[in-house]
């Protein structure tokens, strides 16, 4: 899905100091600060690998007037048929910033955290400490204290056709009906959904509730559970092609019934079908419910739903529940590890006595601790400790590797030292901004004074703009971070197949987000300069003031050695 940009925001006056960049001009070259004579061969119109690719390198080159290819590449876009693609980049680029020689490299310009990252990131590491340190931290007065009656467990599913319709997988009863919707267009898109023809070995649903069955057996071995003791899991089942709810549904239950045998969990699914039952029951004149309280699409409806639901599971399930707790399916409490380095259990780390306090941030500003995070650490990495980044740091030299969108953009090196800094933070007394969407909580109480969500619109990320719509001038709502709350991530463990059918759609995500993110934080009360800074370092390199060329070039970049 492509997002055709039709105002290009210009870079704010107050920026051009900070930036070290030329506003009082236009600049229509990308010529020696971007694209150099050594990347000329990668442009080159004849070896492109398709016309989508042919026509990002003809964008490109017609800011590049050097190039031996320059004069072919207007005429292929004066003469390109409309599409996607031409939709998306338009014809050329009104106006490019330009670096002065004080900031020698494209990320200065369009990723100034990387920058830092990269250049110092003792520095950066220090001052993401500062950041998030607390003080005056005052604890709640009903901390959670008995999991089994006051926690409810979320998660999400994610579902698609069959991608083999006649695997053996596939249930008997759900194959006839699971082939029709094989041969239908998509009306959305996941990251890495679940087949309908997924083997148990690489079924995630199957994988991530028996691995959290397991850890709450040892809960009660531990005597941290009663032993009959069942926590209640909402599951929200989200599915590619509409009109498949039903079949998911009938489908996951199919596979709880057929191959676990759950002692500790009660699971309740809500697919879009039983969302909009639950809205004509509770708010049938509100029009406008349906498109917030929902689990199809953009991944904010999901996560907003997998938030607000405690209120309602308080109305109308357990009157006692006040926190709830989202994990992701392919994640997993290793209990042995979480004893042997931390002293403390799966639950017992969720129980944090400070969840749903207050205290006062680095500025001085009110913090509500109403949302919890941990943190995760790649399976292949965790025989060797907890306490290992997810996200490595990215090579030191990618500014000058071949040409991609990651010599302009490369949000991945402020994500690994956030990492290390926030996420794997060791002591008590942080909060966090940098947020993983599972090992997220929230309490019934900041869900009332607050009502955080995530627009319906966000797709990506919708975990760090969650607590954006709660965040104001002296106050907000912020996560405490959960120190030794952390997930084995068992993803590339048993989901190979269905990752490798998602890289593409998670590069256009990436600007799509870039561009949502953008305008979301311009449109914010606070402004966008005030939620950058909220967000730094990482989330911020998806907030920019001209989020519009940034996107169109790291399109035009990925695009012209890729391809459609």
């Amino acid at each position: 899905m492509l997002i055709k940009t039709h105002n290009r925001i210009r870079l704010p006056d107050s920026n051009a100091e900070m930036k070290g960049i030329d506003i009082e001009r236009d600049h229509q070259s990308l010529e020696d600060w971007l694209i150099g004579r050594a990347d000329w061969p990668a442009l080159g119109l004849d070896d492109a690998v398709d016309d989508a690719a042919r026509l990002c390198r003809a964008w490109l080159l017609l800011h590049c007037p050097s190039h031996p290819d320059h004069d072919a590449a207007n005429i292929c876009i004066r003469n390109g048929a409309p599409g996607p693609v031409s939709d998306f980049l338009g014809t050329s680029l009104s106006s490019l910033p330009q670096p002065d020689p004080a900031n020698p490299t494209p990320w200065h310009i369009f990723c100034p955290s990387a920058a830092t990252a990269s250049s110092d990131p003792t520095t950066m590491s220090a001052e993401i400490e500062t950041r998030r340190r607390l003080s005056l931290i005052t604890p709640p007065s009903m901390p959670m204290t008995d999991p089994e009656r006051e926690l409810l467990f979320t998660t999400n599913a994610l579902l698609s056709p069959p991608l083999d319709p006649s695997s053996v997988h596939v249930p008997p009863s759900l194959r006839q009906q699971a082939q029709q919707f094989a041969s239908r267009p998509q009306s959305f898109w996941y990251d890495h959904p679940v087949p309908l023809d997924a083997s148990p070995a690489e079924n995630e649903i199957l994988y991530g509730l028996s691995k959290l069955d397991e850890a709450l057996a040892q809960e009660v071995a531990m005597g941290s559970l009663t032993p009959g003791a069942r926590i209640d899991l909402a599951m929200s089942i989200s599915v590619t092609h509409e009109g498949m709810e039903d079949l998911a549904s009938r489908y996951v239950s199919n596979l709880i019934a057929n191959h676990l045998k759950l002692r500790h969990l009660r699971v309740f699914l809500f697919d879009e079908s039983r969302c909009r039952q639950i809205v004509e029951h509770l708010c049938p004149t509100d029009a406008a419910a349906a498109d917030v309280f929902g689990v199809n699409g953009a991944y904010g409806r999901h996560y907003s739903l997998l938030k607000a639901i405690l209120l309602l599971w308080q109305a109308a399930v357990n009157p006692q529940a006040r926190f709830t707790f989202k994990i992701d399916l392919d994640q997993v409490f290793d209990q042995a590890a979480l004893l042997a380095q931390t002293g403390r259990s799966a639950l017992q780390l969720i129980a944090n006595p400070l969840w749903g306090g207050r205290a006062v941030d680095y500025a001085g500003r009110q913090v509500d601790l109403g949302m919890l995070a941990g943190g995760l650490v790649n399976e292949a990495d965790a025989p060797h400790g907890l306490y290992i980044p997810d996200v490595p740091r990215p090579s030191t030299d990618l500014v000058k590797a071949p040409l991609t969108s990651r010599r302009l953009f490369c949000p991945q090196w402020p994500q690994a030292i956030s990492t290390e800094a926030e996420i794997l933070q060791r002591d008590s007394g942080y909060q966090r901004i940098h947020v993983t969407g599972g090992t997220t909580g929230v309490t019934a109480e900041a869900l009332r004074t607050w009502r955080p969500f995530t627009p319906g619109f966000i797709n990506r990320a919708e975990d760090q703009a969650y607590a954006m719509a709660a965040l104001k001038e002296d106050s907000y709502l912020s996560h405490l971070h959960a120190d030794g709350l952390i997930m084995r991530h068992d993803k590339q463990v048993f989901a190979g197949r269905s990752i490798a059918h998602a890289s593409t759609g998670k590069a256009i995500g990436d600007i799509e987000r870039l561009l949502l993110f953008s305008r979301y934080a311009e449109l914010h009360g606070r402004g966008l300069a005030a939620v950058r800074d909220h967000l730094w370092p990482f989330t911020s390199c998806f907030v920019h003031p001209d989020a519009g060329t940034l996107a169109r070039l790291i399109f035009a970049l990925d695009g012209a050695a890729r391809g459609g």
